[in-house]
């Protein structure tokens, strides 16, 4: 099995300037977040859930008085996020709902202004998701391209599997945002594994196993 490893960004999992400043319409049909709260011990970013739409948060972030548009855009699909902040730093936060195409993006919240007190703590990644594509319906074989939820700045490690077991390390990926998985047998159930390598070159658990198949 041949196995390539991409530093593309995908599915907005990137830097500033992946996803874009300026929301779909109507905005009416997707909730601005609200009561956005910082928590100082963990850097996590946390606000209501929407209930307005389906889809996920985009939470942009940089040094204090950034223009939108020129930080740093990370993707969650739960209603908090744990923001790779440096201790003694001053950041502003927001954080706006994305419901896709149909029912467009809501306005920003924010800006939460905040003093990280402390450097982040290593958590390992909340969710993954795939695609699959194969070259013939009659294809024994078939690609998988895996995201998962990162900082945009993290090494992570990651791991392909017919096994349930976490494994005792992984390939690393570099900003790695995504992996790509070349010829996968449509008979197996594979199970795929990341973690994140923290500042301090520790790792934090695995995420796993997340079942990856053809059918």
């Amino acid at each position: 099995m041949k196995r390539i490893i991409s530093i593309l960004l995908i599915l907005g999992l990137c830097t500033a300037g992946c996803i874009g400043d300026s929301p779909y319409d109507p905005q009416a049909k997707c909730g601005t977040p609200e009561n956005l709260i910082f928590e100082k011990g963990s850097n996590q970013l946390s606000w209501n859930m929407i209930s307005q739409g389906e889809g996920y948060y985009e939470i942009q972030y940089g040094e204090q008085g950034f223009t939108l548009g020129n930080g740093t855009t990370v993707v969650t699909y739960k209603n908090s996020y744990n923001l790779p902040l440096y201790k003694n730093n001053k950041y502003d936060l927001y954080v706006r709902k994305n419901c896709g195409i149909d029912n467009g993006r809501s306005n920003w919240a924010g800006p939460v202004t905040v003093l990280a007190s402390n450097t982040t703590t290593c958590i390992k990644p909340g969710y993954a998701t795939y695609s699959k594509t194969t070259s013939s319906v009659y294809s024994s074989t078939f690609d998988a391209t895996v995201t998962w939820e990162n900082d945009g700045i993290s090494a992570y490690e990651t791991v392909l599997t017919t096994s349930s077991a976490p494994p005792a390390s992984g390939e690393l990926v570099i900003s790695g945002q995504k992996a790509i998985y070349i010829g996968l047998t449509k008979t197996v159930n594979y199970n795929f594994f990341v973690r994140k390598r923290c500042a301090d070159n520790t790792f934090s658990d695995f995420y796993g196993p997340y079942p990856i198949k053809w059918d």
